[in-house]
């Protein structure tokens, strides 16, 4: 057990003032979760038995382990969590199951959480060159490499959560003969600091000979961890603990005791972004100066010797054709053991970005920038960790996020009242119409009545200034399916430029559980205020905040005049087109129509009437032409957005 699951990472005091910076782990994990419950995306148990050899470095897909070589799906795997991985991609194993919430017996005392247990594999004959029954002189191991998770160095650096040392990860055989596991290793919980301090490297090796009693043509292995959720007064607060993180899993005959190298040249990070600050931007705003310089990637070789290798990115537009290629030529690459040497080459490592996107004057754009490394020309065994994908967005929106949470953030203070400021900086006269907003899930929906109000800054020498807007009534935190992310629509478009800064004011002490990227750092642009000063944050991460500009970010429409949108209010609005008089039904008998207001946008986003549910509209001081009508509450739980159109 923990001291506390709320990791508090910078106090700041002023007179009897106290505030505090503060993560927390995730209580539900929103990729698994819309996994669990997209029945495309289910898996089922395979009963495939494989053949030697068997490799998943976890470096090719996401999401459940490959059903082809696994016959569960409790782990997570991902290249979010892994610390320098032997190949990007790892499989973690934490307090999640496989639908993505904490497992229901899970508590402050030891338990048994999640497994990843092998598909079947033929370890009574190997099949090439021919075909033979395995004999103990074939020399059959099992290799892999663990970290614990919670990340290394400063705490507010860190990424996930260690395993305490009561906690323990284990690997198992299974015995046919006498039909039970056994426990052939385990590991107690440390501190990967710990481990790097010793060895100078991120990952532990561990190699281990299958002995005889195993060899079956139905052999299987699995991993186990056993977890203790955190101490904590507050429930909500509760979340994923005592993160493992395995890699790089090789069964095959004819190895031995030191056998700790292959042929292998692959990536170890996933593909990031082209853009100085954010990971996708709106079109509009989009200047060559937005470019970063260079690109920089980790690339490793797993084998012995110095290998040859050629590294080149593609850049691709939605359509497939290409529109930037580079190439590194042929340079050598050291082996990463024992020193734990990346390659240093600049034309790989480092290569140019000397191009700009030609995303022209669309709506929106969208790019696919791959990088491929080979070893020699005809590549080596594992293809599928030499390719790594980055999709590069331009459309109405900026992000420094890229979608997927590791912590919630949020701001406690002894004072009630919080605010929190993300930093854009805009390069032309643009219209705010919305904010995306990803809050974590708490336990027992803890920070669901959090009230808070939707705010914009200007900006004052670098950091928030006035108040531009602010939402006239309280929001609360809303939680979505894919992603999470819930929008709240503007109650008025604002018309900005330059430096602003989105966020939102809290009137309460409550931790709101705000997504938290930790993979990606915009530290230098998160401000938060309890008092009269602002601070800008110290900790690694980016907000999951995203503002919408222009009227597309306020529709989710169908030029139906007759539509459910958001399975709340179902509504017919005619005529449509309409001269004088539009008329509104709600369809839905449990939405109380007083709590409902109208809101009419232009087609530049520009909130242009709003007034109080009324099942008749006078529309004749409008101009013909195309126009956007609202219905909604004042949560933006319910709601219903349809294209009008007036004809004079």
């Amino acid at each position: 057990m923990k001291k506390n699951i709320l990791v508090l990472l910078f106090v700041v005091c002023f007179g009897a003032l106290f505030a505090q910076e503060s993560i927390v782990g995730l209580y539900t994990n929103p990729t698994i979760e819309h996994l669990s419950t997209t029945k495309s995306t289910m898996q089922t148990k395979t009963d495939t038995v494989l053949q030697l050899p068997f490799f998943d470095d976890f470096s090719n897909y996401s999401g459940y382990p490959n059903n082809t070589l696994w016959k569960d799906r409790y782990a997570f795997v991902n290249s979010s969590y892994g610390v320098f991985p032997l190949t990007v991609g790892v499989a973690t194993l934490d307090a999640l199951n496989d639908s993505g919430h904490l497992h229901h017996y899970a508590t402050t005392s030891q338990f048994g959480a999640d497994t990843l247990t092998s598909a079947y594999i033929r370890l009574d004959s190997i099949f090439a060159p021919y075909k033979k029954a395995i004999t103990v002189a074939d020399s059959v191991y099992l290799s892999f490499y663990f970290q614990p998770g919670g990340g290394y160095g400063y705490m507010w650096e860190r990424i996930g959560n260690a395993p305490a040392e009561e906690d323990s990860i284990i690997l198992e055989f299974y015995d046919t003969n006498n039909d039970k596991w056994n426990i052939v290793w385990a590991s107690g919980g440390f501190e990967l600091d710990t481990l790097y301090a010793k060895t100078g490297l991120f990952f532990k090796y561990v190699n281990i000979l299958i002995e005889e009693i195993y060899f079956s043509n139905r052999f299987q292995f699995r991993f186990r961890n056993y977890c203790s959720l955190d101490n904590t007064a507050k429930p909500g607060l509760a979340g994923n603990t005592d993160q493992w993180n395995i890699d790089y899993i090789y069964v095959n005959s004819g190895r031995n005791a030191n056998d700790t190298t292959i042929r292998d040249v692959a990536f170890v990070m996933p593909a990031k972004s082209f853009l100085k600050n954010y990971q996708a931007m709106p079109y509009r705003q989009y200047l060559d100066s937005d470019m970063l310089t260079n690109s920089n990637l980790t690339i490793t070789n797993l084998y012995s010797n110095d290998l040859e290798c050629n590294y080149n990115y593609i850049v691709e537009n939605k359509n497939g054709s290409v529109v930037e290629t580079y190439s590194g030529g042929h340079d050598n690459i050291s082996p990463f053991l024992p020193s734990g040497t990346y390659q240093t080459a600049a034309a790989h490592a480092t290569p140019p970005i000397d191009f700009q996107f030609p995303v022209g004057s669309n709506a929106s754009a969208e790019f696919v920038i791959k990088h491929i490394i080979k070893n020699g020309i005809t590549g080596d065994l594992h293809p599928e960790n030499d390719t790594i994908v980055f999709n590069q967005i331009f459309d109405n929106y900026y992000a420094y996020d890229d979608g997927t949470p590791e912590n919630g953030y949020g701001v406690t203070s002894t004072n009630n009242r919080i605010s929190i400021a993300y930093k854009f900086t805009l390069n032309t006269l643009d219209t705010i119409t919305a904010i995306d907003i990803f809050f974590n899930q708490s336990m027992n929906n803890e920070n669901s009545e959090i009230p808070f109000y939707i705010t914009i800054w200007n900006d004052n020498n670098g950091e928030p200034g006035n108040v531009i807007y602010k939402s006239s009534q309280p929001l609360y935190p809303q939680f979505g399916s894919l992603n999470q992310y819930k929008r709240y629509i503007l109650e008025r478009s604002v018309r900005v430029n330059g430096t602003i800064y989105v966020g939102f004011e809290q009137h309460s002490k409550n931790f709101i559980n705000l997504g938290f990227d930790r993979n990606n750092d915009a530290r230098q642009f998160i401000y938060y205020k309890t008092g009269l000063e602002w601070h800008q944050s110290i900790l690694l991460g980016a907000l999951m905040i995203r503002p919408y500009f222009g009227i597309k970010a306020t529709m989710d429409i169908s030029d139906n005049n007759h539509s459910t949108l958001n399975g709340n209010i179902n509504t017919k609005i005619y005529p449509n087109p309409a001269k004088n008089i539009i008329n509104i039904d709600i369809e839905n008998s449990n939405i109380t129509l007083s709590a409902l207001r109208i809101y009419i946008y232009d087609m530049h986003g520009k909130c242009i009437y709003q007034n109080n549910y009324s099942d008749t509209l006078s529309v004749e001081h409008l101009s013909q032409g195309s126009y956007i009508i609202r219905i909604a509450d004042d949560k933006n739980i319910n709601w219903h957005t349809t294209k009008i159109i007036i004809s004079k």
